[in-house]
């Protein structure tokens, strides 16, 4: 008896635990979501590249993190020019969903999302946004979708450059002065 209650009380408290974890789907299809520009809505989930257009380099990838830093999960591949602008969490063997250290119902803090080059390079750190993960019943497709999240731009380097190369050069003339 004394077995059978301490095997009942571990399980217990890992169904507890598990139950705990919220899950969020690290996708931005924006077929996924009913207020999408692609659907007729206001919203933009895509990721722009320097020129505006939608990231068609599939070597380019996106990787979901708290705003503090903390990666979660592993970076996810752009697509490329099949579907611009949208990275391919189908892919991946887990579906792209990432567990976050919040209960479901709770809004977790800020998450980020980083995009990086070919070369593992970062370029880019999209605006920060909140998801609340939940577990409708029935459970439904659209429990775990990053409806806080909004597609952005990256920057072009060279500009970046040429603005570090210009700030170089002011403070080269102010110290010949």
């Amino acid at each position: 008896m004394k077995k059978t209650l301490l095997t009942a009380t571990f399980l217990m408290a890992g169904m507890v635990g598990l139950m705990a974890q919220g899950l969020v789907g690290f996708d931005n299809n924006p077929y996924l979501f009913g207020n999408s520009v692609e659907n007729g809505g206001t919203e933009n989930y895509l990721v722009l590249d320097m020129t505006g257009a939608p990231v068609s380099d599939a070597t380019w990838t996106a990787q979901l993190a708290y705003a503090g830093g903390q990666d979660i999960g592993t970076a996810i591949p752009f697509y490329g020019a099949a579907f611009p602008g949208v990275w391919a969490a189908g892919v991946e063997a887990d579906l792209g969903v990432r567990t976050l250290n919040v209960p479901n119902g709770t809004a977790s803090g800020p998450l980020v999302v980083k995009i990086f080059d070919g070369g593992g390079n970062l370029l880019a750190t999209g605006p920060e946004f909140t998801h609340t993960p939940i577990v409708s019943t029935p459970p439904s497709g659209t429990d775990t979708l990053m409806l806080n999240f909004r597609g952005f731009q990256v920057p072009e380097p060279s500009t970046v450059a040429l603005g570090v190369l210009g700030l170089g050069a002011l403070l080269m003339f102010r110290r010949r002065k």
